[in-house]
């Protein structure tokens, strides 16, 4: 899983009349059910073949159920979530502006991206000052051997 500019995937999908959106829509589901350590949507592919199958209907469900990890994915963070998410979400693709709750779900996951990286980051730095006590006390060892 990596950040991914949300400008660009907008620029992108904008430049290829959709045909870029439907790439970040694959890669949006599989990025959220990665995060979220389970499906709850159809496959990736099966997202993007539904949703064109079905006119944009199933583009409709997807939106919610986006919404709905979202708020899932922030609980288990630890982090305050609005439950209205999934309405929000919903209401701007009825609205035809769904690249607006796509942008706010990449934003969502590229947050989470963040976080988990300073937290494996915090992690492994407070192995390092016991290292460098070890590293230390070679050095220091060396120096009374002389």
């Amino acid at each position: 899983m990596e950040q991914r500019s949300i400008t660009k995937c907008i620029i992108f999908t904008l430049i290829t009349c959709g045909i870029y959106g439907l790439y970040w829509i694959y890669q949006l589901t599989r990025d959220t059910h990665e995060t979220l350590g389970r499906a709850n949507t159809a496959s990736p592919g099966m997202v993007v073949l539904y949703s064109i199958v079905t006119c944009g209907i199933y583009a409709l469900f997807w939106q919610y159920k986006m919404g709905e990890a979202v708020v899932e994915i922030q609980e288990n963070r630890g982090r305050t979530a609005d439950h209205n998410t999934p309405i929000i979400y919903l209401v701007l693709a009825v609205f035809g502006l769904a690249i607006v709750s796509e942008a706010f779900l990449q934003n969502t996951l590229n947050e989470v991206i963040a976080l988990d990286a300073q937290q494996a980051g915090s992690q492994s730095t407070t192995v390092l000052p016991e290292l460098r006590e070890h590293v230390d006390l070679s050095k220091h060892e060396e120096n009374e051997k002389k």
